[in-house]
């Protein structure tokens, strides 16, 4: 049968037409009949009716040929349901995806954040995340407190964990608070030491980070204040090398205390370092423009509760 077109087609725009008229034509083409098209998608025949009438004015056509006792679809509403059946699945996909990612049942996570958190707190938070929510991809970047600023404020990462005050276009929440500690064998420090004063370092060699970091920058703005010269006998790019040197003797390893595995702080000798003592705030940087996810709040959750406990 032939597309029967109205006597005055109404061409309306295409978002005059809704998903609920896709469902409602659906049913309709599928069931051939508009009572139990209706009982299907739960409406009133007329309700039902009606959407299928305005979604044929909007089109300026016909697409059933009504008969007292069957409904058919026209040339023009066979193509329309091909048309219609693939937007109502690719919206019941997008929406399925997003209950997903509002469930956490998938998603992604990209963070950024001191290698000194990456040795120490992060694979914590990490493994209690992964076992909560198996299905969200989460990724660390381990840099230096430069680029987790430079990372999240041009939001290339869901948020940054780093020692940096908000800027113009960051907000940060102080999430943790450590402080410079001396690490080294008990064979340079007696393991009962608790505290170590700056200048308790000078007769021995130093294994400091590399200039830059941030830690090296509190170390050398601590020896400067209490008036001492740090013999530096090895310089380390990244943590779990400083703390190898001074698992082997090879010195005294000045790091900040949230960076130091368990394990070796049970085996080694770890002073917190005083006169003065030097503490730092860690933040989650956030760009101000950059909106939540599911995932990124359940892993502050985390993240503050991993904090507090430690506090």
């Amino acid at each position: 049968m032939s597309a029967e077109p109205f006597a005055r087609p109404i061409f309306s725009p295409a978002s005059a037409v809704s998903f609920r008229h896709l469902r409602a034509f659906r049913a309709a083409a599928q069931h051939q009949h508009f009572t139990r098209a209706a009982e299907a998608v739960g409406l009133s025949q007329p309700a039902l009716s009606a959407l299928v009438s305005q979604l044929e004015m909007h089109l300026g056509v016909k697409l059933f040929q009504r008969t007292t006792r069957s409904v058919e679809l026209t040339a023009v509403g066979r193509l329309f349901l091909d048309a219609a059946e693939r937007m109502l699945a690719d919206l019941d996909a997008a929406v399925a995806e997003a209950k997903d990612h509002a469930l956490l049942r998938r998603g992604k996570l990209r963070i950024a954040a001191l290698p000194s958190l990456c040795t120490g707190i992060l694979p914590r938070l990490m493994d209690v995340f992964h076992r909560q929510y198996e299905g969200v991809a989460l990724s660390i970047l381990d840099v230096p407190g430069d680029e987790v600023v430079a990372l999240a404020a041009s939001r290339q990462v869901d948020l940054g964990i780093g020692y940096m005050p908000a800027s113009g276009t960051l907000d940060a929440e102080p999430v943790l608070t450590d402080r410079l500690v001396a690490l080294a064998s008990p064979s340079l420090i007696p393991a009962a030491t608790t505290r170590l004063g700056w200048r308790d370092l000078a007769p021995h060699p130093v294994i400091a980070m590399s200039p830059g970091t941030t830690v090296r920058r509190l170390m050398d703005e601590a020896a400067a204040e209490a008036k001492v010269s740090l013999s530096i006998a090895l310089q380390a790019n990244q943590m779990p090398t400083a703390i190898a040197f001074a698992s082997a003797g090879l010195g005294i390893a000045v790091l900040p205390s949230s960076g130091i595995p368990p394990e070796m702080q049970r085996t080694m000798t770890c002073a917190e370092l005083v006169q003065p003592r030097v503490d730092r705030t860690l933040s989650v940087l956030r760009s101000r423009d950059q909106v939540s996810t599911p995932a990124v709040e359940a892993f502050l959750s985390i993240l503050r509760s991993e904090a507090g406990a430690a506090g």
